[in-house]
C-alpha cells in the first residue's frame, strides 16, 4: 500500500514538473511563431514525456505493467487538464487559446504514450525495474518549481526575444 501511495505521488510530480519543463521549453518559439511552436511541440513534447512516463513505469510497484500504464496515463490526463486551467486561465488569462481540436488530441496522446512504451520498451521497463526513492521526488519535483518560476518571470515580466 505504502509502495503504491509513493507512486501515485511520484506520477503527479512527474506530470507536474514535465508539463512546466514542455512549456517552458516552447514558450519562446512559440511566442515567435505559433507554427513553430506547434511544429516543435509535435516533435519535443512527445520526447519529454516520454522520458518521464518511462521514469515513472520502472519504478511500478506492482507486476502489471498494463495497470501501471493505465493508472499513470488518468494522472497525466487530469494533471494535464487541471494545468492547462491554470497555465492558459490564470496565468495567461487566455483561455481561448486552449480549448481547439488540438488540444484534445494531444490530451488522447498524452494518454496512449504509456501504452506505446509498454509495447516498444516492456522488456526494458522490465529490466530496469527500479525502487522509489526520495531523491527521485526531489530532483523531479525541484526541476519542475525552477522551470514553473521562470515561465512565470518570463510572462508577468514580458521578456521577448526578438528576431
Amino acid at each position: 500500500m505504502k509502495e503504491n501511495l509513493k507512486w501515485l505521488l511520484l506520477n503527479l510530480t512527474v506530470s507536474f514538473s514535465f508539463y512546466w519543463l514542455g512549456n517552458l521549453v516552447l514558450w519562446f518559439p512559440w511566442s515567435i511563431n505559433p507554427n513553430l511552436g506547434m511544429t516543435l511541440m509535435l516533435t519535443i513534447a512527445p520526447l519529454l514525456w516520454g522520458v518521464g512516463i518511462y521514469f515513472c513505469l520502472i519504478r511500478y510497484p506492482g507486476d502489471k505493467l498494463i495497470k501501471g500504464a493505465i493508472i499513470n496515463s488518468f494522472i497525466l490526463l487530469i494533471n494535464a487538464v487541471i494545468e492547462d486551467f491554470i497555465f492558459f486561465g490564470l496565468i495567461r488569462k487566455a483561455m481561448h487559446d486552449l480549448y481547439h481540436p488540438t488540444t484534445f488530441y494531444g490530451y488522447a496522446f498524452l494518454m496512449t504514450i504509456p501504452f506505446i512504451e509498454i509495447i516498444i520498451f516492456k522488456n526494458l521497463i522490465i529490466k530496469q525495474k527500479r525502487q522509489i526513492k526520495a531523491k527521485d521526488f526531489y530532483l523531479i519535483g525541484i526541476l519542475g518549481l525552477v522551470c514553473l518560476v521562470i515561465l512565470l518571470l518570463i510572462i508577468k515580466l514580458d521578456i521577448n526575444i526578438n528576431i
